[in-house]
């Protein structure tokens, strides 16, 4: 299959690494405005990559580099994945969005209409994590909560917020100032630090804090059925406080204010100092992240509880969370290039794959190194 990838940053790059290494891919091709991300990935890969710098925001160029593709892979920063969204789902494309937006749910009649294909939010978080709350609602008789703890954490943390980039510090800082939840069945937004909560994960990692974040993706809409559904972020002890100063003293508030520098807007400010402290220090990284569903079984109350932790790829550079997330992608991507998942719209990842799928899905991912455990706790 002929499989297309836009964006060759820390995701792309991954997706990019892990694709170029199968048999059943005969043609890849990746997108980037950054020519140096793009040789990259030309040195890293196993075999011939054909790369090519465009401007993704340019619908001729980027429908002319879809064109001919079998399914693309979008890893676009937010503030490129709608507008690369509409043109893919204008031309009538096939492809697995990595970030979710809450636009994207409203493209499925035009998809349909076009026979296009958009699988939104299916990385790691939102993504497998979704896909975890619905299956583990499958093997229970009832379900009625879901909670998912996930964070992408550095296994050697500097002071002061013992937090590493794994991602654009635009989405990280979009995490920290909302978050939506259901509670008895409705949607709710709340502030992500007003319940943090301690988790305890065994060795190596111990004790981590979870404070709310806005991870739910599709989900907020799919599974809305649930009583009670929730993310939340994991980050080493005593994050949580620091960043909470920095909300509540202005810091990523968007207002422009005057300045004896000219004006400017603190979340600028502040996104370009975050940019700078932290990409500081040892790129190794861990992804730990715990999903439960709570419910019955057998006429008993019972919870199911899914447990993926993952570490960088020491031999070839690659982060965790390029691997969970970007292999998670990878996988399902070709699951549509090769028709096996054959309807067309909107198809959010967490109702898309059946039980079949999934354990495919958690096959491919084991043998790529990213083991999910799943166990059932009585309660």
């Amino acid at each position: 299959m002929k499989i297309a990838v836009i964006g060759a940053g820390m995701m792309g790059s991954a997706v990019a690494w892990d694709l170029a290494r199968l048999d059943d891919v005969d043609e890849l091709k990746v997108a980037d405005v950054s020519q140096k991300r793009l040789d990259s990935i030309r040195a890293k890969a196993s075999r011939t990559v054909e790369t090519e710098r465009i401007d993704v925001l340019n619908a001729p160029e980027l429908q002319r580099f879809l064109e001919g593709c079998d399914v693309a892979i979008s890893a676009l920063p937010h503030g490129a994945v709608h507008p690369a969204d509409v043109i893919a789902v204008r031309m009538g494309a096939r492809m697995v969005n990595i970030a979710f937006e809450d636009e994207q749910m409203a493209l499925d009649k035009r998809a349909k209409q076009n026979g296009a294909v958009l699988i939104p939010g299916c990385g790691v978080a939102p993504g497998l994590s979704n896909i975890l709350v619905a299956e583990g609602a499958r093997v229970l008789d009832s379900a009625v909560e879901g909670h998912i703890f996930v964070g992408g954490l550095p296994q050697r943390p500097l002071p002061p917020l013992s937090y590493r980039l794994v991602f654009s510090v635009k989405g990280l800082i979009r995490e920290y100032l909302t978050a939506r939840v259901i509670r008895r069945g409705r949607v709710r937004s709340v502030k992500p630090f007003e319940d943090i909560q301690r988790v305890h994960f065994p060795r190596p990692i111990g004790v981590l804090e979870a404070f709310l974040t806005d991870g739910l993706g599709s989900s907020i809409y799919t599974l809305n059925h649930l009583r009670e559904l929730d993310e939340r972020t994991l980050r080493w002890p005593g994050h949580a406080e620091k960043i909470k100063f920095l909300i509540d003293a202005g810091f990523f508030e968007s207002e422009v204010i005057e300045t004896e520098k000219g004006k400017m807007a603190p979340v600028d400010m502040s996104s370009a100092v975050l940019q700078k402290l932290l990409t500081r220090g040892d790129p190794r990284d861990m992804t730990v992240m715990r999903v439960e569903v709570v419910g019955s079984k057998n006429g008993r109350k019972a919870k199911v509880v899914f447990d993926l932790v993952d570490f960088y790829d020491e031999k070839n550079g690659i982060t965790s969370m390029g691997r969970t997330t970007g292999f998670t992608a990878a996988v399902v991507a070709r699951m549509v290039g090769r028709r096996e998942i054959s309807r067309t719209g909107v198809l959010p990842p967490e109702t898309t794959l059946d039980e079949r799928r999934v354990k495919q899905l958690l096959s491919e991912l084991a043998r790529k190194g990213v083991v999910v455990r799943r166990r059932i706790v009585r309660l």
